[in-house]
């Protein structure tokens, strides 16, 4: 077998590379709104006025023909409405 100090070294730096990976795979995006760290439950955007900044509303955009006497709705799913928490701006992002 190997010597014990090299095989330790191994396992140490493996338990760190494991640990790193894990890491960063739970780890969640902080932006800076309104002077105060806040994370976000889902990644952060940037909004037109280039505030980074957490969805505040991240809807798919509906579009309609306007008749009351036969309506038809369509949802685009590619596109989302977003809002962003610092300037309230509603943009939108395929």
């Amino acid at each position: 077998m190997g010597n014990p100090v090299n095989r330790r070294r191994f396992f140490s730096r493996l338990s760190l590379a494991f640990g790193v990976i894990a890491g960063t795979a739970v780890a969640q995006k902080a932006v800076i709104e309104k002077g105060k760290a806040v994370v976000c439950e889902s990644e952060s955007v940037k909004c037109p006025n280039g505030h980074d900044t957490c969805p505040g509303i991240d809807a798919p955009l509906a579009v309609g023909n306007d008749s009351y006497q036969n309506p038809e709705v369509a949802q685009l799913r590619n596109y989302h409405v977003l809002r962003c928490d610092v300037c309230h701006v509603l943009f939108t992002r395929e």
